[in-house]
């Protein structure tokens, strides 16, 4: 099914391992109506499929529009994509008859629910797009995102457009080693992930209360560590709690090495730093900017600000949008 170069609007899609959210949008990106499902991740593809199509239906219906008034679907799924298939070649967190999604067809099924010509891409390079095009990214032409959450992401603009590599895989910023043989995980042990993803900074933390150290953590949670949440870091860290301080400290040291190997190897205009953790602002932007500079290359570092993102949640559907209005450009 082609993309309808002539319709005014446009469907993002941000398929998630708990939800799936959808949006319908002018060329402006201006979100005009939404909808949301549960992605029912491990029910196999045709209950995810029908799920993807019930969040598009609702955004349809909300935005007041028809479907033949839609240029196309564009969404970003977890996982290794193959864009030119349509395929899923890799999502560990999608199920089909019991084991995650290996060379899963997803585009044709999609695009026959909805009636909608269908683009995917992986999930944090259609954010980056997405911040690329709407967001912080929207003056430059050669950028870097790193999400920073329950895992670490990422996605590479290059001269414009969204670099995915021979294969669809690039970007896989989390998985640089930075640290061989620390801290493992989903990810390979030391690699950008391990050390700087919400698991990592939680237990960070606790290993620090659990040495007996006063802090304002150790009076929340006591030895239940479980409990932390980089948000309880933040608040200790922002009422001037050492601990907390020190914790974002060594995380943004280790997440400033990886972004330091970005700027040294791609020199990239601008790198926007994305996801839950960065939502801490300048408690964790300053560690990561500091050892950007003590990790990197100056020249490349000192010509490279390192930004907040500004989509929030929304990077990804508008992200999706991109893929279609990419589509259309080309």
């Amino acid at each position: 099914m082609e993309i309808n170069k002539e319709a005014p609007y446009i469907l993002g899609v941000d398929l998630g391992g708990t939800n799936v959210r959808a949006a319908i949008t002018d060329r402006a990106g201006k979100i005009l109506g939404s909808g949301r499902a549960p992605s029912q991740a491990t029910e196999g593809i045709r209950t995810t499929v029908g799920r993807i199509a019930d969040a598009a239906e609702t955004a349809i219906k909300s935005a007041g529009i028809k479907v033949e008034e839609v240029a196309g679907l564009g969404i970003g799924v977890p996982g290794h994509i193959d864009e030119k298939k349509g395929e899923v070649i890799w999502a560990p967190n999608f199920y089909q008859d019991g084991l995650p999604y290996r060379n899963v067809v997803l585009a044709k099924p999609v695009s026959e629910q909805t009636g909608l010509p269908v683009i995917m891409g992986n999930d944090a390079n259609v954010a980056a797009l997405g911040e690329f095009r709407f967001g912080a990214g929207r003056s430059v032409q050669t950028m870097v995102m790193v999400t920073l959450g329950t895992g670490i992401g990422g996605g590479i603009i290059l001269n414009g457009k969204l670099w995915t590599g021979a294969t669809g895989g690039a970007g896989e910023i989390g998985h640089i080693i930075i640290a061989a043989g620390e801290r493992g995980g989903a990810a390979a042990f030391g690699s950008l992930e391990s050390m700087g993803q919400i698991a990592a900074i939680t237990e960070r933390a606790a290993r620090k209360i659990c040495t007996g150290r006063k802090s304002l953590l150790a009076e929340k949670v006591g030895y239940d560590w479980h409990l932390l949440t980089p948000k309880d870091i933040a608040d200790a860290a922002a009422e001037g709690d050492e601990l907390a301080i020190e914790t974002f400290e060594e995380t943004g040291r280790y997440v400033g090495i990886g972004i330091a190997s970005m700027i040294n190897l791609l020199n990239p205009e601008l790198v926007v730093v994305g996801g839950g953790v960065a939502q801490s602002g300048d408690l964790i932007l300053g560690p990561i900017r500091r050892s950007c500079l003590a990790n990197g290359i100056p020249s490349l570092v000192k010509s490279c600000p390192i930004v907040p993102a500004e989509l929030g949640d929304d990077a990804g559907i508008l992200g999706g949008v991109s893929l279609i209005l990419d589509a259309i450009d080309d």
